[in-house]
């Protein structure tokens, strides 16, 4: 009996083996100029963005709001970076803008990318705010998603019970 009890759990654990370097992989992504969600009076140069391992980079691009590509001098290095550096080419009008890139780190078998938002802000100092999605704008006259007496309520968003109660 113990024998076919043994049996039964190896191929489970030989699974937990296979796939736990997956769910184990980090995002080499550390720290970029501009940050996420920056307010800048003028972009200085140059973009940078930083990682905490060696990630191969295949694509680094910039959009402004309406996702039209802003040429910039990146250029592809053939080797895994901890770091790239690039200008866009021509002047950044005010407006809200995103970093974009993708790789792969070797370190962990794993494709990596993400995005940094930022904005520039126009000459009075003021930033322009991205426009609100459908998605994130209540409809007029909508119900609530969650109602007060729903056990799920902060699974799905709500706020944490006032304090004392």
């Amino acid at each position: 009996m113990r024998m076919r009890g043994l049996i039964a759990v190896l191929p489970l654990l030989g699974l937990i083996a296979v796939t736990t370097g997956e769910a184990r992989a980090q995002c080499a992504f550390d720290q970029s100029y501009p940050n996420a969600n920056d307010v800048l009076q003028a972009l200085q140069e140059p973009i940078t963005l930083q990682f905490s391992i060696e990630i191969e980079l295949k694509d680094v691009r910039l959009f402004d709001e309406a996702r039209a590509e802003w040429p910039i001098d990146w250029v592809r290095s053939p080797t895994e970076v901890r770091a790239a550096e690039f200008r866009p080419l021509e002047p950044l009008p005010p407006g809200n803008y995103s970093i974009e890139w993708n790789g792969y780190v070797r370190r962990h078998w794993h494709p990596d990318g993400g995005s940094v938002p930022f904005t520039i802000a126009s000459a009075d100092g003021t930033a322009t705010a991205a426009p609100v999605s459908p998605a994130a704008a209540p409809t007029a006259g909508g119900v609530p998603r969650v109602g007060p007496a729903s056990p799920y309520r902060a699974l799905l968003g709500a706020a944490a019970p006032p304090p004392g109660r």
